[in-house]
């Protein structure tokens, strides 16, 4: 066995990023939200024979932000959290603020699916169901309050 070769850069563990700069990573936000507002749509109008075209614009999702960035889920979570990532938090947790706000305004004006959209902040955005259970009778029996009457 030869000795060691000091001269070799020692490779970082894991892949290489798919974002090099804050900078690009903003980059590649704005065109996924530039995408998303201004998204033509067409119809064909049979009184002038004509096609129309207007603007429709498409709620904004992690998957389709995931997409423009070239990025899985994961990953994204990964550039939002994981350590060695810290020059890149704040931006994606603009990036994921802007999108849930979305999602939040359009179910609240009726503009999606109110059980996709309860789904989707429930899993994408950490919203969450809550019951609230008293505990405080250590499972004695109930006993009502005692009213005196004069």
């Amino acid at each position: 066995m030869g000795a060691p070769n000091k001269n070799k850069a020692k490779r970082k563990p894991g892949r290489p990023r798919k974002v090099d700069s804050v900078k690009e990573l903003q980059k590649k936000i704005d065109a996924y939200f530039y995408d998303c507002d201004n998204r033509m749509s067409q119809v064909y109008d049979k009184k002038s024979g004509s096609i129309l075209e207007f603007k429709n614009p498409i709620p904004y999702t992690i998957e389709g932000l995931c997409e423009a960035l070239e990025m899985d889920r994961d990953t994204l979570l990964n550039y939002g959290k994981k350590e060695g990532y810290e020059d890149y938090f704040g931006t994606i947790k603009r990036a994921k603020l802007k999108v849930q706000r979305n999602k939040l305004e359009r179910g609240l004006e009726g503009l999606s699916n109110p059980t996709l959209t309860i789904f989707d902040l429930k899993n994408n955005h950490g919203y969450r169901d809550e019951s609230q259970v008293d505990h405080t009778n250590d499972g004695g029996k109930f006993e009502p309050p005692k009213i005196e009457f004069k």
